[in-house]
């Protein structure tokens, strides 16, 4: 009777402070913390959800389940000083205006060994749980894979997924690859009963540990692109929600070098059209923004001009924001300055009046790069670490500005910095949402089909003045596909085009559209673009590289696709099977 009374007690107190809590951490579902069915959905592109939603500044959860043991490698939400997030956080943040937060998450440590690399569930749950208090909040959330490529120098890295490592060695690119892959299956799967506020990002900083912009060795960017379409396609192989989740892609480094200005980054083929974001980090100029060295912005060092913002945001606005894809800043600074930089000694270059320059410089930073970002429709990410370890240790740089127990700011400067970032968004005027399909008309001389002679076939008809085309398509070597020449004057955009827009229905089926080049071989076209053709009239979308270094199509003999030598159109069943699609209304884009 002594027991049953104790135990009694037990499970009052516990009842209490579950209930006192926002949302009980067992979860909503048996101690399953996840939705017991699909939750909505949006059919709205990336762009059209992020204008609609009104995602226009967000913030991290730096240094929470990203955080890890530099010696057993094993991730730990409160190995760096900030214990346990809750749900006030989100509430805080909420409160202060934030609209979309990202929540960095590591997973070394919890991954079993190969071939099958099962994730704990209870580092899912944790993960899940987590993802709760931003729907609790109101937030829209980005989940990714962190800090498991760490790479600090070459010689001082962390966690599995290195770059370094699969550099001219092609057994460990495959072996981490596979497992990069069949770690996101495993995540995806487990949180695919999520919304649309759920967006997913394949990985962070990855580099070999020379802080380069990978410009420098094809394979550096070879490899991103890679990991960007098998993070794709292991998110679109759960299906349910996650067949049209928004998904997230970061160059090499996330430099803004690769993805906004080469050619070397190149968007994954998705399954589903209009869901991608792609992202970058800002950390310029470095000795001011980064590692806070000096109190003077703007300055003529590391891209340290107003000049070098509008510059960027610039590029990323015409490559991205204009061809209908969103763009974020998914960490950037500036921090505060330190007191005391060098293992706890004092920094003598900061008097008095330094540090209150510093102050003023670094809200004059915030006024112009928030504005400016805002003015490209570019959506930036202040990297916030709460309890920040490396300032209270090593005296280095500030990053935090919220108390993580209440959401709240950590003090009076820290409110001004987050009032400042809030106000120059919304007092920003941004662009205007670009308008796909009004392009120039493409004029194509003739649509020839033409099939293999091992049972596939193809025909073509006009109703209405729209292109249809009807067949079969046998096995995984045939084909059948439409080829579209262009006149002279569509053939002349084709081949300067940024993006090209076009009109489809069909049968719910997967197809490739081609641009082959005049190097192309018979059997490899250099650039395609995978897309579903459903019932209901739609408008697809295709951004188009203006030069490719590799297109890996598959076998000996494909050369690069070099656009200025663009020939003609193709059309073609991805898989194997019957087919009947309807194209129409194809429009160029310059």
């Amino acid at each position: 009777m002594i027991k049953k009374h104790f135990n009694l007690f037990i499970i009052a107190i516990a009842a209490a402070i579950c209930f006192s809590m926002i949302a009980c951490p067992n979860g909503e579902n048996g101690g399953d913390p996840r939705p017991t069915g699909p939750e909505p959905m949006s059919a709205k592109t990336a762009m059209q959800y992020f204008i609609d939603e009104g995602i226009t500044v967000g913030i991290n959860l730096g240094n929470t389940l990203d955080a890890f043991n530099w010696n057993t490698l094993v991730a730990d939400e409160k190995e760096w000083m900030n214990g346990n997030t809750n749900q006030n956080t989100f509430n805080g943040l909420k409160d202060l205006e934030f609209n979309i937060i990202r929540i960095p998450a590591s997973w070394m440590g919890h991954i079993g060994p190969a071939p099958d690399y099962i994730i704990d569930e209870a580092h899912l749950r944790r993960v899940a749980e987590v993802v709760n208090y931003a729907r609790n909040a109101g937030l829209k959330a980005v989940i990714n894979i962190h800090h498991d490529g760490l790479a600090n120098s070459p010689v001082d890295e962390y966690g599995w997924l290195l770059i370094r490592k699969m550099l001219d060695n092609e057994s460990e690119r495959n072996q981490i690859s596979d497992k990069f892959e069949k770690v996101w299956t495993q995540i995806a799967e487990y949180l695919k009963n999520y919304g649309d506020f759920l967006m997913f990002q394949g990985f962070n900083e990855l580099h070999d540990g020379s802080w380069d912009h990978g410009l420098d060795n094809p394979q550096k960017y070879t490899i991103i692109n890679d990991l960007n379409q098998r993070f794709t396609n292991a998110v679109r192989s759960t299906g349910g929600n996650n067949s049209s989740r928004y998904l997230l892609y970061y160059g090499y480094n996330t430099s803004y070098q690769i993805s906004g200005i080469s050619s070397a980054f190149i968007l994954p083929t998705d399954t589903t059209t209009g869901r991608q974001i792609v992202g970058f980090h800002f950390y310029y100029p470095y000795d001011f923004s980064l590692d806070c060295t000096t109190h003077i912005w703007p300055n003529s060092s590391d891209n340290g001009s107003k000049e070098a913002i509008d510059n960027v945001f610039g590029l990323f606005r015409s490559k991205f924001i204009n061809n209908g894809i969103p763009v974020i800043i998914g960490e950037n600074g500036p921090f505060r300055y330190s007191d005391y930089h060098v293992n706890g000694s004092v920094n003598q270059y900061y008097n008095a009046d330094n540090i209150t320059t510093a102050k003023e410089n670094r809200l004059a930073y915030i006024d112009y790069f928030y504005t400016k970002a805002r003015e490209n429709g570019i959506v930036p990410f202040f990297w916030e670490t709460g309890d920040n370890w490396m300032a209270q240790y090593s005296g280095g740089p500030d990053s935090g500005l919220i108390n993580r127990n209440n959401g709240q700011p950590k003090n009076a400067e820290s409110r001004t910095v987050i009032e400042r970032m809030v106000s120059a968004v919304n007092n920003a005027t941004p662009p205007t949402p670009p308008v796909i399909g009004e392009g120039t008309a493409a004029v194509f001389t003739s649509w020839f089909p033409d099939s293999d002679t091992a049972g596939s076939s193809i025909t073509h008809t006009t109703p209405s003045g729209r292109q249809r085309i009807q067949g079969t398509k046998t096995g995984a070597e045939g084909y059948a596909n439409i080829t579209a020449t262009p006149d002279t004057t569509t053939l002349t955009l084709m081949r300067t085009m940024t993006s090209f827009t076009f009109m489809v229905s069909g049968d719910g089926k997967q197809y490739d559209v081609m641009i082959p080049t005049t190097e192309s071989n018979v059997a490899y076209n250099h650039y395609r673009f995978a897309f579903t053709a459903p019932a209901a009239e739609t408008k697809i979308t295709v951004n188009v590289p203006a030069n490719l270094t590799q297109a890996d199509w598959g076998g000996a003999g494909v050369v690069a696709f070099i656009q200025n030598n663009v020939q003609s159109f193709q059309l073609q069943l991805t898989g194997s099977g019957t087919f009947d699609l309807t194209v129409w209304d194809i429009q160029l884009h310059e």
